[in-house]
């Protein structure tokens, strides 16, 4: 799932959420974090997508604003980790099951 492509040669800027083979399914915890950055009302272009890395299934939203980036990372509690080459910077959360349900109590809070 993508929207908003970004440019490979702005080296974006990293939230990876990182789940595990028994978490919520990763295309609709996806579908969350998306709908999560519309309501932040982006300045610049951004992408989310689902992947497999080596530690299981994960969602890369990278931004080409820090400002953007910022602020899903903040309302997801993402820390810093060093572990791809070309972002210029890059944050990471775990998609636990608490962390899903509060993506989704955010999403409630700002849709009303």
């Amino acid at each position: 799932m993508t929207q908003q492509p970004t440019s490979e040669t702005v080296s974006p800027f990293l939230v990876l959420g990182q789940a595990d083979e028994c978490g919520r399914p990763i295309v609709e915890t996806a579908r969350d974090l998306h709908d999560l950055i519309v309501t932040f009302s982006p300045k610049g272009h951004y992408s989310v997508r689902t992947l497999e890395d080596e530690c299981g299934p994960a969602v890369h939203c990278a931004f080409e604003n820090k400002a953007d980036a910022d602020r899903l990372a903040l309302s997801v509690g993402a820390i810093e980790i060093a572990r791809y080459q070309g972002y210029r910077s890059e944050r990471a959360f775990y998609l636990s099951e608490a962390a899903t349900r509060e993506i989704r109590r955010t999403l409630a809070s700002r849709r009303r």
